[in-house]
């Protein structure tokens, strides 16, 4: 669905992914980890289209990225970024309507069926009770919620999210990851989101990519991937693997 070819990411003064080759295919579930400033949310927006790599390509269906319209990657391609610039002073259902724009007809406008995915994703985000509430009144939580309604709605094939559980407590947390694995499994989408617990990579996901801050980047089944000294090395802490029964998980051995 997704390819990454050679690609070299850069920041100033710094490679963040060197030569990097990975495709993300349909029906799987990507966490992306690394420290704070590892390039997590750059790569994703080199993923998205938004930035273009030092070098290596990036392509979309057989399709080199970048000569895709807008509109027509929308439909294939839902972003959720870390950082929403501007305020919105409609309604929470508008919101999540404006999803559904990649699909609505240039000069009729949303249909009814654009309208019954808006409603099912308020339902599914537990949001329906908020649709006539005024989105800058939200809070935090609120607002992050909506956004990945919006996504929802939009029901693209490719989810590419950073951070999409920041602001959000556990219920939440493990609302949102179940709901796009299940687009993953049941409908054929791939995601790939930037994520920090550990908890929830185990429960939800497939694959993992880690970015070692160095350049080095490892990536592949998330039961293969996840070590204790890959973890340790990309996060710059010692790490203590605790089993819970249902998978593994790691936290802090301080």
């Amino acid at each position: 669905m997704l390819r990454c070819h050679e690609v070299t990411i850069q920041v100033p003064g710094r490679v963040v992914c060197d030569h990097l080759s990975v495709v993300f295919e349909a029906g799987q579930v990507w966490a992306v980890l690394g420290r704070n400033g590892a390039g997590k949310s750059t790569l994703i927006h080199t993923l998205a289209g938004l930035a273009r790599p030092a070098a290596g390509s990036v392509e979309l269906q057989s399709t080199d990225e970048s000569a895709r319209g807008a509109r027509a990657r929308a439909r294939i391609v839902g972003v959720l970024l870390q950082i929403e610039d501007g305020t919105y002073w409609g309604t929470v259902a508008e919101y999540v309507l404006l999803g559904r724009f990649p699909h609505s007809h240039p000069l009729m406008g949303y249909s009814r069926d654009d309208i019954e995915h808006a409603e099912a994703a308020l339902d599914a985000l537990a949001l329906t009770t908020y649709a006539g509430q005024r989105f800058a009144t939200l809070s935090g939580g609120e607002r992050q919620r909506v956004r990945i309604a919006q996504i929802i709605a939009q029901r693209p094939r490719l989810f590419l999210l950073d951070e999409p559980l920041q602001h959000l407590d556990l219920a939440h947390q493990a609302r949102v990851l179940d709901l796009i694995a299940t687009r993953a499994r049941e409908h054929g989408a791939a995601a790939v989101m930037v994520l920090h617990e550990p908890l929830w990579i185990t429960r939800s996901c497939t694959h993992v990519l880690v970015l070692a801050g160095d350049g080095t980047a490892h990536c592949g089944p998330a039961d293969e991937v996840l070590t204790r000294e890959r973890l340790e090395h990309a996060y710059g802490c010692r790490l203590r693997e605790v089993d819970y029964g249902a998978g593994r998980s790691f936290v802090p051995d301080v």
